[in-house]
């Protein structure tokens, strides 16, 4: 059977690898005594994979694993055997079992919301939403993105019809420090993918504002669904 977990990549783990993550996971698997199905051949190893890898130093409230079981289990067990075995800022917090044809994470995943925080001093938030605004009215917003298909050469990229949402949430900034965060709702995945910090660069450019102490978490992957985006633990 497969099972999909969602967890969180907290403050303290934020600065792991993708491949350190993964083998994080293969020890708290073993050390939890979960009965994983592992590949045939001569290197077999522990059916597990992950969703869209996350940037080093974000981190993340909606991380997503699918792991194939020898038998069956629950997944509310795996997740609390896992969870005694994982170190300190990786939790599971949910699961689901997933249909024998189901795809994996990292297949279906096509949008994700973050939260960027950040220092914009001699600013205020009427004239930040404003300029948020004026960024998102743009025809196009061409950047300098990497092409990972193509050994990571450099290539002018309009990155505006990736962005789906960006907003100031007010209130946030205390005493006159000049702290702000923005929302945002980006396309990721397989078919068009825009890191936040692609999209910070870019408002910076266009803004000329003097940014900094950017703190990057991710809060929501999404897939398409009967037309709308739901969360990964809804598309089984």
């Amino acid at each position: 059977m497969q099972i999909r977990l969602k967890f969180t990549k907290g403050e303290e783990v934020k600065y792991i690898s993708h491949l350190d993550l993964m083998r994080t996971f293969q020890r708290a698997i073993r050390r939890a005594d979960i009965p994983i199905a592992y590949s045939s051949g001569f290197n077999p190893h522990q059916e597990i994979s992950f969703g869209a890898p996350l940037a080093l130093g974000t981190s993340s409230s909606a991380e997503y694993v699918d792991i194939k079981l020898a038998k069956q289990m629950e997944p509310a067990e795996v997740s609390e055997r896992l969870n005694k075995s994982l170190p300190q800022g990786i939790r599971i917090s949910g699961g689901i079992i997933l249909s024998e044809n189901a795809k994996s994470a990292m297949a279906i995943v096509t949008h994700a919301r973050y939260t960027v925080r950040m220092l914009i001093p001699d600013t205020g938030e009427e004239r930040l939403q404003q300029d948020i605004q004026r960024f998102l009215e743009q025809k196009a917003i061409l950047v300098m993105k990497k092409q990972p298909k193509k050994d990571f050469e450099l290539k002018e990229t309009d990155i505006r019809p990736m962005i789906i949402g960006m907003k100031l949430i007010p209130g946030i900034s205390g005493e006159g420090k000049g702290e702000y965060l923005i929302n945002c709702l980006l396309q990721s995945g397989s078919k068009a993918n825009l890191k936040p910090e692609l999209l910070i660069g870019a408002f910076r450019e266009f803004t000329g504002y003097e940014v900094s102490g950017i703190r990057i978490n991710r809060e929501a992957v999404y897939a398409e669904k009967d037309g709308k985006l739901v969360e990964l633990l809804d598309h089984k």
